[in-house]
Order: structure tokens, then C-alpha cells, then sequence
């Protein structure tokens, strides 16, 4: 089962890519017995998203930012998702309130992160700048590593990256940044760090070099893994493997002991996807809507829409009876990427914007 927010507050979110729990907590993006949704028609999941349709007043984009502090949070959070970047001044105002509740505060920068939208960075650097002891400076600057990249955050990475006072837990979120951007100005940080004996530390590094191309990370990358690396190191290991590497030799580098793992196999599938031929993808991108891995799934998304396979997406968009909430994390991919969605009680279509 997916964490509540407070819980997810309180763990140590970095370079391991926790971050596939933080909006699963938000939208139940997590599994459940599958209902065999690729292998039913169509338009059967478009009758049964009208069954679903909330009947009666929608609340207001106000009462749901309000409701994100409490137990309606995971309705509110998809609703607000679906509405767009439209309720971003409500979420920013939230947010810079003195008032507010940790677990309120986690709640609405989730939110946050889905859309991606610059304007949101200066909001979260406020909350960085409370200061070492703010309880959620490090989700804060998780979520910084999920938007855009701009000067003023990059100034602020660099700062936490180069002081050595600095917690190394908050300074982790420092690599996360540079990897998740691919900045090249976390290349001396990473190489400072990529012998280091701390197994944790030695990830981080690698991590970034990975993200950066750095294929020099191979062989390091394959004996942490196979030493037995934790469970917040793996992951990150496994994500960095697959950007450097064929799918054949990431089966020959990661231990098979681990394809067990949601790490190993989106992994795998991403670096699969890498190596595809254009007509492989589509198959690929339909199993990557499944992924915990946010930028996979948009990724995926992107894909299919520009290569003419909307009505493939349709279903996945319309609803999700395996993950209550994916679905609308893919609809905001497709607002991401340009289109727009019909949603009324007799059509769900998913068409190019007009010029």
C-alpha cells in the first residue's frame, strides 16, 4: 500500500529515487490485481470512465487545495491535477502560508511537481531558505530536482552541494538535482565522490555520471550491485546502468537476483526502449505508461502521441482500474505535450491543439 505523506516526510528521499512513492501516495498509483485493461476493448473503458464520472458539484479549486491537508487528499489531488496549472497560485499561496502543516505542505508541493511549471521554483526555494531545520527542506528540494531547471536553482544546488557543514542527506539531494537535469556542473562533486568507501555516497556520484554519459561508471556501477547494494542505493544503480548501457549487457551487469525488483525491470524496459527501433517503441511505450518512474511514463507518452498512436492512449487516459490515479497523471502528460483531452459524458477523445 501506498505511505501517507507524513510517513514519506520522515524517509530519507535522495539519489534511491524514493520519489516513486511520493505521488503514489497522492494518486494510489500502486498495484493492485490487474484487470486485464490492455486486453479490453476500447470503448469499454470509455463507457465504464462515465460510470465513474463524479455526479453532483465539483469543489473548488480552493476547497480542494484545503482538502490536500487531510483524508480526502487523494481524491483532491487527481481532481487538481486534472484542472490543470490553473490552481497553482491557489497551491503557491498554500504554501507560503506560516500555518501550514508538514504533511499539508508535502501534499500540495506533490501536486506541485506533476506540472512542472517554472513559476512553481521560486515558491519551493522559499521553503528551502526557512532554513536547515524546516522539517521538509530535503522534500523541498526533491521536489526542486522535478521542475525546470533555472539559474536561481542552480545557485542554491550549487551552494548545499559545496558546503561541507552541510547534512550529507541534504547534500544527496544536491546530486539529485544534477542528475535528474544531466548538469554538467556536478561532474566535480560526483568525481570527488566516486571512489569514496561510504557505498551511499559512492552511488550518488555515480549516479550523476551516469546521467552525464559517462560510460568510465560501468564496472563501478556493476560491483556495488553485485556486492549487495541497499535498497535506497539499488534503484539508483539500475537507473543509471540503463542510460549507459545495451539491454543485453544491463542482464549481464545487474545480478539477476534482482529482476525480481520494480527497479530492475523499468530499468531494463527504459533501456530496451533506448535501443528500439522506431517500430518496437510503441509496444515498449504502452508497458512504460506503467512506470513509477515519472519521467518514463511522460517519455512514453511523448512517444506514442507523435507517432500517431492517441487512440492506443486513450484507454490508459480514460481510466486506470489497476492504479486509481494514473490515469490522471497521464492526462496531464498530454496536456504536457501539447494536446488536449475531450472528457463529457458522451465522448473521451484526445486531439492536437489547434494551431
Amino acid at each position: 500500500m501506498a505511505r501517507e505523506p507524513e510517513s514519506i516526510a520522515t524517509s530519507q528521499i535522495g539519489v534511491s529515487l524514493v520519489w516513486l512513492l511520493l505521488l503514489a501516495s497522492l494518486v494510489s498509483v500502486v498495484s493492485r490485481p490487474a484487470h486485464a485493461q490492455h486486453a479490453i476493448d476500447p470503448e469499454t473503458w470509455i463507457e465504464m470512465r462515465m460510470m465513474y464520472r463524479v455526479k453532483g458539484p465539483v469543489p473548488t479549486v480552493e476547497e480542494d487545495v484545503a482538502a490536500l491537508g487531510g483524508p480526502e487528499a487523494k481524491r483532491a489531488g487527481p481532481r487538481l491535477i486534472d484542472r490543470g496549472p490553473e490552481v497553482l497560485p491557489a497551491i503557491h499561496s498554500a504554501l507560503r502560508s506560516p500555518d501550514l502543516k508538514p504533511r499539508h505542505a508535502l501534499a500540495l508541493l506533490q501536486v506541485v511537481s506533476a506540472f512542472e511549471d517554472e513559476g512553481s521554483v521560486p515558491v519551493v526555494l522559499e521553503l528551502i531558505g526557512r532554513g536547515r531545520e524546516y522539517p521538509l527542506r530535503r522534500d523541498a528540494l526533491f521536489i526542486l530536482a522535478l521542475l525546470p531547471a533555472t539559474d536561481e536553482a542552480a545557485a542554491a544546488i550549487l551552494e548545499i552541494a559545496s558546503d561541507a557543514d552541510e547534512d550529507w542527506k541534504t547534500r544527496r539531494m544536491a546530486f539529485t538535482w544534477f542528475g535528474f537535469h544531466r548538469d554538467p556542473r556536478g561532474r566535480p562533486y560526483a568525481e570527488a565522490l566516486r571512489t569514496d568507501t561510504d557505498p551511499e555516497r559512492r552511488t550518488a556520484a555515480l549516479f550523476v555520471l551516469a546521467r552525464l554519459g559517462d560510460k568510465s561508471v560501468l564496472e563501478p556501477i556493476g560491483q556495488l550491485l553485485a556486492s549487495g547494494a541497499p535498497g535506497n542505493s539499488r534503484d539508483a544503480l539500475l537507473f543509471g546502468l540503463a542510460e549507459i548501457t545495451t539491454p543485453e549487457a544491463f542482464e549481464r551487469i545487474a545480478p539477476s537476483s534482482l529482476a525480481w525488483s520494480r527497479g530492475y525491470k523499468e530499468s531494463l524496459l527504459y533501456a530496451r526502449y533506448s535501443a528500439a527501433s522506431p517500430q518496437e517503441k510503441i509496444r515498449l511505450c504502452l508497458e512504460m505508461l506503467r512506470s513509477q518512474h515519472p519521467g518514463h511514463r511522460e517519455l512514453a507518452v511523448q512517444c506514442l502521441l507523435a507517432n500517431g498512436h492517441a487512440e492506443d492512449l486513450r484507454p490508459h487516459a480514460a481510466l486506470d482500474m489497476e492504479s486509481p490515479g494514473r490515469a490522471a497523471l497521464i492526462r496531464n502528460d498530454i496536456r504536457k505535450a501539447g494536446w488536449r483531452i475531450i472528457d463529457t459524458d458522451d465522448e473521451f477523445s484526445i486531439v492536437p491543439l489547434a494551431p
